[in-house]
Formats: C-alpha cells, structure tokens, sequence
C-alpha cells in the first residue's frame, strides 16, 4: 500500500474512532418496561418472575430455605407482569406480543394452555369477583376495552 493511502486511511480510522465511541456509550438497551414483575401462589409456595429479555416466566419453590429454580415456561414477547389466577394457574402480560399467555402451573413441566391477544401494548392485569373469575387487562389506548 502506498504512503498517501495508508495516510489517508489512519486519518479516516482517526476520525471515525471517537464516533464509535460516542455511538457505543449512548446506545440503550431497548427493552420493555416491567409492571409487575413478581407473583407469589395463593398458597406462599412458589414465585412467578418475569424474564423479560428471554421472554420466559421463571418458577421458584419457596417451600425450602432458599428459593430454587423449579421451571421456566416460554410465553409471549417480553412479558411486564404476571399475576396468579389460582395455585394452578398463572396469567402474564406480554407487552410486545399484545397478548396475555395463561399457564398452568399445576402440569409437569407447567406449560401455556391458552393466549389471548387483548390490544396495543398491554401493561397489568387484575383478577375480581368470586373465584377470580374476572380479569381487566389495561392497555396503551382508550377504546381498547373487551
């Protein structure tokens, strides 16, 4: 390579380097906020934990002196709350996929048995009525209420 051009490309490098700099130390991880990230079972035996980059809800067993990791169930797109229904069953919020994964915590391995597509962006989820037979998902816009 010849003098000038290897000149050139050191001051294009020179230049260019603090700009990668400044790109690397303002880049932000872009990754949905949690609402409610954390459920314990009616009973107090298990956690719920939301892992919202892997897109999985983790299962912890409380019932020993330290919580252990029991299971993890795939769901929908980075999930920012969850919520339990009953000892059996679990509901999260899945933010990016617009839906909510309903799990049954109960079977082995616990597994997805339903998901509903509730509307833009949803955020939290509460239960009411006897038996918890009422579910009110929120939502990014008005309107959006079914």
């Amino acid at each position: 390579m010849n003098k000038p051009l290897q000149f050139a490309l050191s001051l294009i490098f020179c230049a260019l380097a603090p700009l990668q700099a400044a790109a690397a130390e303002s880049y932000l991880n872009f990754e949905s906020h949690q609402f409610r990230p954390l459920a314990i079972s009616p009973s107090g035996d298990r956690l719920f934990v939301t892992n919202t980059p892997d897109n999985r809800i983790e299962i912890f067993d409380l019932s020993k002196a330290e919580p252990e990791l029991v299971d993890s169930v795939r769901v929908g797109l980075e999930p920012v709350a969850v919520a339990a229904r009953s000892e059996t069953e679990i509901w999260v919020v899945n933010h990016l996929s617009d839906s909510v994964s309903i799990v049954n915590v109960g079977a082995t391995p616990a597994r997805v048995t339903q998901t509903l597509l509730v509307g833009d962006e949803p955020r939290d989820i509460v239960f009411a009525g006897e038996n918890n037979q009422r579910a009110f998902v929120t939502t990014a816009h008005r309107g959006q209420n079914t």
